[in-house]
């Protein structure tokens, strides 16, 4: 017998509604029925562009209307808490893009509500299931790396964009009100690339944020954390150019370079040949390897599967599966607190922290 289609419904038409409604309709088995925004221009342009059939201005008005199986949460985090027990309340499972709450209590507040209401609940950590990343905890889960030691994860931002150009004019920005600020909004991209492999559940931390543009918010920030058996380092930088985002992951078999801009992981085995044929082995392997690297990437163009949010429709993909075979969602409810607490802990030591400067110098 057919499964008939997921009902989906949006509440929040901003910037990153565009990507959810634009995944959601590629999916087999979806069916947008409804979008909200407390602005009801939004609505309907967001409606208008992507084929959806009802808009509305409120979160119960939507369930009562539509009675969607699933409800994507994309306002501000603010607001999180309040939508998903609205949406839980109608019977509906919920997709709460990052971040998915002001602070790991609240986080732990809406698992909760969800487990009390017999829905489901998934964040959107989106670029856990991108497939190069996919490819890379193969890599992982078949041995090939060996025990991880270290994981560094780069995190680079554009302020002088669209959004960041609006964080930079409006002092009452959403973004200035979250306990992180701007690292809160987009640093759990680079911090579950660490906690990945890093499976602790308090690591110890030391981190500091700076402004190095002058625009009276902090713009960069450093975190060093260490687990039980495993130490990164967190790099979000608004400075670097190209804009990039990757990590480097430090086994005792391999060393690999995940570049999620370039869609390739470059490998770092160690070479076997002795002395001088060694740095004639190494570049003679990143020529294969290169070679490998365009070919995937042909294939992946040819079947259209080359795009930005390749990750996102993974997601949502595993999360209506989960929906529908009664299966954990692909995030644990519990990752999503922990993730959660260890933003919490990075955003505390930068608050408490001061950097020092060196004794002496130059005479």
């Amino acid at each position: 017998m057919t499964q008939r289609p997921l009902k989906i419904a949006l509440v929040g038409c901003g910037q990153i509604a565009d990507a959810h409604l634009g995944e959601i309709r590629k999916i087999s088995g979806a069916q947008l029925v409804g979008v909200c925004d407390r602005a009801e221009p939004l609505a309907h342009q967001a409606a208008s562009r992507f084929g959806v059939p009802r808009t509305f201005t409120s979160i119960e008005e939507m369930s009562a209307a539509v009675h969607p199986d699933v409800v994507h949460i994309t306002t501000p985090p603010q607001s999180h808490r309040a939508i998903a027990e609205a949406a839980f309340a109608a019977g509906a499972h919920v997709y709460i893009e990052k971040p998915f709450a002001i602070d790991a209590a609240e986080a732990q507040q809406i698992v909760v509500a969800a487990a009390a209401a017999g829905r489901k609940v998934c964040v959107g950590h989106d670029q856990l299931f991108d497939p190069v990343w996919l490819r890379c905890r193969q890599l992982q889960q078949e041995g090939k790396l060996g025990e991880i030691a270290h994981i560094e994860s780069i995190q680079g931002y554009d302020l002088s964009g669209p959004f960041g150009a609006a964080l930079a004019a409006e002092p009452d920005h959403w973004v200035h009100r979250l306990p992180g600020g701007l690292f809160q909004n987009v640093i759990s991209h680079a911090l579950y690339r660490i906690t990945e492999f890093m499976t602790d559940q308090s690591p110890q931390i030391r981190a500091i944020w700076r402004d190095l543009r002058g625009g009276g918010f902090p713009t960069d920030l450093r975190v060093i954390l260490w687990g039980k058996s495993v130490s990164a380092n967190l790099v979000f930088t608004s400075q670097a150019r190209p804009v990039q985002r990757m990590a480097r992951i430090f086994g005792s078999r391999r060393i690999i370079e995940v570049d999620l801009e370039g869609q390739v992981i470059r490998h770092h085995p160690g070479d076997a040949l002795p002395g001088a044929l060694a740095k004639i082995q190494a570049p003679a392997r990143q020529f294969v390897e290169a070679g490998r690297n365009l070919a995937l990437s042909l294939e992946r163009f040819a079947r259209s599967d080359i795009h930005y949010f390749a990750g996102m429709r993974n997601l949502f993909e595993r999360f209506y599966a989960s929906i529908r075979e009664n299966t954990p969602p692909p995030i644990a409810a519990d990752e999503i607190v922990r993730v959660t607490a260890i933003m919490d802990a990075i955003f505390a030591a930068c608050r408490e922290g001061q950097l020092t400067e060196a004794a002496g110098g130059v005479h």
